[in-house]
């Protein structure tokens, strides 16, 4: 009997184990994770940017492909990872119609500054909140992971990427269904995808 308990223990662990990975992987500090097909209501949005001016994702999306809504913390160990695919990628696609707009949480204006003047990315970027206090809760980064199987602690990165084909034309919802990775993107996967989208 107790050996039928421990195999049933063992075998429940792996199977978690297993799970977990199939899920994300990590590597050396990285949270690797796909990108999934989810239908949810993405909504509009104006945040600030450093230089006084506002980003507007309804303008922002005009005549785009594909659009990565890409939120991050400029302290996120996994945020300073997953911005460099970001930029190598953007840099690549964007005369074909990709936009990257990231949109930087729970992080004042001293390290928002020092992770652009550190990775010096070409998209632009925007501040959720008031770049003061850190309300992990208050955010339209936090509506979205509260609906998907996200239970990290801040959250950051969030990758939300909206096809040109699913953008609504009028009202607040900019689209219903997008794919979306909780975590750093895994880059071979990701530029397939944008590749595919990008052809149509």
């Amino acid at each position: 009997m107790k050996n039928l308990l421990k195999t049933f223990c063992l075998s429940f662990v792996i199977a978690v184990a297993l799970s977990a990975t199939a899920f994300a992987q990590h590597d050396k500090g990285h949270h690797y994770v796909p990108m999934r097909e989810v239908e949810m209501e993405i909504k509009d949005f104006s945040f600030a940017t450093l230089d006084g001016k506002t980003i507007n994702l309804r303008e922002a999306v005009k005549d785009k492909k594909l659009v990565l809504v890409h939120y991050f913390a400029a302290w996120c160990h996994n945020s300073n990872f997953d911005v460099k695919t970001m930029k190598e990628l953007y840099e690549k696609y964007k005369d074909q119609g990709f936009l990257v707009i990231g949109v930087c949480e729970y992080s004042n204006e001293a390290e928002l500054r020092g992770f652009i003047e550190r990775h010096q990315p070409d998209y632009p970027i925007c501040v959720e909140g008031d770049g003061k206090t850190k309300n992990r809760t208050g955010t339209t980064h936090y509506t979205y992971r509260s609906k998907l199987d996200d239970n990290r602690h801040w959250g950051t990165p969030l990758n939300v990427l909206i096809s040109g084909e699913d953008i609504q034309k009028k009202g607040d919802v900019i689209a219903k269904r997008v794919r979306i990775a909780p975590g750093e993107v895994i880059k071979s996967e990701f530029e397939e995808l944008i590749q595919e989208k990008l052809k149509k």
